[in-house]
């Protein structure tokens, strides 16, 4: 049976035509659109004949428009800082090591060696790595915006056909590139150097530019580049490259960054200011994660897998949404160490300390200080929320919704929540005896990430009740964790219909779910205090 064409790879032209002849029921007999079934492809007919008004447009289209110049890419990397524009070369060559990897497992460096070293007496950087290289008809995927090998579902970290380039921008008056192509088919060996002058730098409408073929490889060995740049001008007393502080502030970052992916990819290597100057993961001081265990408690941290697929395009696209949670050993805060989550793309940070996102599921005060974690989406680069410089949380994306939405995932924060919220009630004494023993998150000796609690489960993005965590699932335990009888209380409880809830919630300002723990809790707590206050007020007027 001849297969259909798809309804997705048709030009606009002639989807116009389709849909202007023919009915709905014609369409769907003639095409296909993905995987969509019948039903679902009308109404995406529908809805396209309802955007375009196919029978108002009349004759064949007109065009308009002429080719961008690089103004783009030359605003934009004034939106990055130095750091910014060294991670994402690191970007760039983590994803062509992963990538070559993947497609030449026999042909690639068995590890990623990448080297930054600046020389503060003439004003150069260099960065190398050993990647694979670049042959001369991919040179453009270096310098020109818009050219990359990198497509919309690669599970990559660098900024789709910019970052690299936005880089050069932003650090260099002028640049050398040299690359040595490992070609895996070993049919020839060469290298070349690109020039990148300051004039093609400032140059708009300049694209094209020169390259030389070099003698003897110019030094590099199969699969190396290296771009050694002369730093733009600075003033003395603001020169970057010669204050200590700058170089370690840029080492940190590229640690936080890297981090994870250094510890779950031990062959990634990089090495800053100077090649002999490695940088490590320091994951146990970033999460100051609680180790706390004897049997009647148990707050070390847990990890959930949520395993899911989102449409893009017409096609499904499996995902999974690493979320790793728990208690800190201390409420404190400082600049390298607090409460928060941390956002990941492919096990690559991009925002810190995260207080926002799960600010309904959490505590408040004191209890909302001893929560740590992150959150880690694994899949496609097109569904990673984060920005094109990849410092910031785009919130407004639909992956972020079912993470904030869907019922076990906020079953996990729930849990957790009631978990802190017991531990801050303590005397501040018993508090600090409680948490305080340090959870070794990743062993400094094997390289291995290690996490107390550790599961999978599937989720259904379009699915919002019965998703409710397994009851296999840890759950914080807390058995021991209680206060002197004399502190202890009475508790009183008090059941009220769906409309009396509504009209508490609407009163005392409480939005959520009633059926959260958090929404019961703030409900709880409003109608005690204003109770108290009646019976305050009772008593004052009868003095």
């Amino acid at each position: 049976m001849k297969t259909k064409p798809d309804w997705n790879v048709v030009n606009h032209a002639e989807k116009l035509k389709v849909l202007r002849d023919n009915s709905l029921e014609q369409i769907v007999a003639d095409y296909r659109s993905g995987d969509l079934d019948d039903r679902m492809f009308r109404e995406l007919l529908a809805r396209e004949i309802a955007l375009w008004q196919p029978n108002l447009a009349e004759g064949l289209a007109k065009h308009a428009g002429n080719p961008p110049n690089k103004e783009v890419v030359l605003g934009a990397w004034r939106d990055l800082d130095r750091s910014e524009a060294l991670l994402e070369l690191i970007d760039n060559s983590i994803d062509a090591w992963n990538r070559r990897r993947a497609e030449y497992p026999d042909k690639s460096a068995p590890e990623l060696n990448i080297y930054i070293d600046v020389d503060s007496d003439t004003g150069q950087l260099a960065y190398e790595d050993n990647a694979g290289g670049v042959p001369a008809e991919k040179l453009v995927n270096l310098v020109v915006p818009g050219h990359s090998d990198t497509g919309a579902f690669a599970h990559s970290i660098g900024s789709y056909k910019t970052g690299g380039k936005k880089a050069i921008f932003r650090l260099a008056q002028a640049v050398n590139i040299a690359t040595r192509f490992w070609n895996p088919a070993e049919t020839g060996d060469s290298a070349v150097a690109v020039h990148l002058d300051e004039h093609w730098l400032t140059d708009v409408n300049e694209y094209t530019f020169p390259y030389f073929d070099l003698k003897d490889y110019g030094g590099l060995h199969r699969g190396q580049t290296r771009y050694v740049m002369q730093l733009r001008p600075e003033p003395i007393s603001a020169c970057w490259y010669k204050n200590p502080g700058e170089l370690e502030k840029i080492s940190r970052e590229i640690k936080d960054t890297y981090g994870l992916l250094m510890a779950r990819q031990g062959a990634i290597n990089i090495y800053f200011p100077k090649r002999g100057t490695k940088i490590k993961p320091a994951l146990n001081s970033r999460y100051d994660f609680s180790g706390a265990t004897n049997g009647a408690i148990d707050i070390r941290p847990q990890r959930v897998e949520f395993e899911t697929e989102l449409d893009y395009q017409g096609q499904r696209h499996k995902l999974i949404i690493e979320v790793v949670i728990g208690c800190r050993i201390t409420t404190a805060s400082r600049d390298d160490v607090g409460p928060g989550f941390d956002l990941y793309g492919n096990d690559r940070l991009f925002t810190q300390r995260d207080e926002r996102l799960f600010y309904e599921q959490l505590p408040k005060g004191q209890a909302g200080s001893l929560a740590r974690g992150w959150v880690n989406i694994l899949g496609s680069n097109v569904f990673i929320p984060w920005d094109t410089h990849k410092r910031h949380l785009n919130t407004d994306r639909e992956i972020i919704d079912l993470i904030r939405t869907n019922p076990a995932i906020k079953n996990l924060f729930e849990n957790w929540s009631e978990a802190l919220q017991q531990i801050s009630r303590l005397d501040r004494g018993e508090i600090t005896k409680t948490i305080n023993v340090p959870y070794e998150l990743l062993n400094e000796k094997t390289h291995q990430l290690s996490f107390a609690h550790s599961d999978r489960i599937e989720i259904n993005p379009t699915k919002k009740r019965g998703q409710k965590l397994p009851e296999t699932i840890f759950k914080p335990v807390l058995a021991s964790v209680r206060k002197d009888k004399k502190n202890k209380g009475v508790t009183l409880n008090m059941a009220f219909t769906v409309d009396e809830a509504r009209r508490l919630a609407a009163y005392f300002q409480i939005s959520g779910p009633l059926d959260a723990a958090q929404t019961k809790r703030g409900l709880s707590d409003k109608a005690k205090e204003h109770l108290i206050e009646l019976l305050q007020a009772k008593r004052a007027k009868r003095a």
